[in-house]
């Protein structure tokens, strides 16, 4: 007898459904926009060679700056599209007439949204622009191999005292960790999720209005608390400190609780992160949990 609350092959059946769902739903529009940034780039290459009879595509910095964008357009507009009927009347009884328990729903749902859509995304662009660089004698450097490699964030501090910046790179190279920024590739979508299923028309754009509210409301409470510790350090008349040199040390000394965060950037970025995301699993399964015919 299967469990009632969670049985793997049960839950296996209802995850393959839930993917076809996904492609039937938003596998056009997902391989439409992850293939965006590399169909700009190649327009941007033959605008150039109309012009001036040479190939030319973009720069890393322009498509990084599209990878990054077409991949924020992605995560916020997908869970609205493949979840956010289920707050109609109609096609919420269906989904909770399926015979699948809710946690089931739950993990697939989670599942589908912030590990295999975001995977899918990244997996062809990033395979899309490996093979253009593979022809283009221009591309340089692939996005791939930016991504995994902190020399290029270096280099923006090359002009600056490196031997006594040591610390600082190496805190820099921390932060700059593809892997620091998978959290946050996971909490965009939990909390798209999270609208579609709470607001019943608007989805994402009342999403987006709350979560500007929410940020202002926290900015506005953080204000004072963050005001005082810059006023215990001194940090106001920081651009007067003429007298401090770039060494990790010096700053320290000067300021101990900003050098104490900056070196451990990484790691309070991380527990923030899975703060924030805790929450947003929690109220996306009491979300769920609560659904009734």
């Amino acid at each position: 007898m299967e469990n009632d609350v969670f049985s793997l092959n049960r839950f296996w059946r209802y995850l393959k459904s839930d993917f076809d769902s996904f492609v039937s739903r938003y596998g056009i529009t997902l391989l439409v926009i992850s293939t965006m940034p590399i169909s700009c780039e190649v327009f941007s290459g033959v605008l150039t060679l109309m012009r001036t009879g040479k190939w030319q595509g973009m720069e890393i910095d322009f498509r990084m700056g599209l990878f990054v964008l077409f991949g924020i357009i992605m995560l916020i507009n997908a869970p609205s599209r493949l979840y956010g009927h289920l707050t109609d009347r109609k096609e919420g009884s269906a989904f909770l007439l399926l015979p699948v328990s809710k946690l089931e729903k739950y993990i697939s749902m989670i599942l589908i949204t912030c590990i295999v859509m975001p995977f899918i995304y990244i997996l062809i662009y990033l395979g899309l622009d490996v093979m253009v660089c593979m022809f283009d004698a221009n591309c340089n450097v692939s996005l791939f191999s930016f991504i995994y490699s902190i020399d290029e964030y270096k280099s923006i501090l090359a002009g600056m005292q490196a031997e006594s910046l040591s610390t600082l790179l190496n805190n820099f190279g921390s932060i700059s960790n593809p892997c620091l920024f998978l959290d946050d590739i996971i909490r965009i979508p939990l909390v798209f999720l999270l609208g579609a299923l709470i607001f019943k028309t608007s989805k994402t754009g009342k999403t987006l209005g709350s979560v500007i509210l929410i940020a202002m409301a926290f900015k506005l409470v953080m204000a004072p608390l963050a005001a005082y510790l810059a006023h215990m350090e001194n940090l106001y008349h920081m651009g007067n400190a003429g007298y401090l040199d770039y060494s990790f040390e010096s700053f320290s000394n000067a300021f101990p609780l900003s050098a104490w965060v900056w070196s451990h950037l990484s790691l309070i970025d991380t527990i923030w992160d899975i703060i924030l995301n805790s929450f947003l699993l929690f109220f996306v399964w009491l979300r769920i949990k609560r659904m009734k015919l």
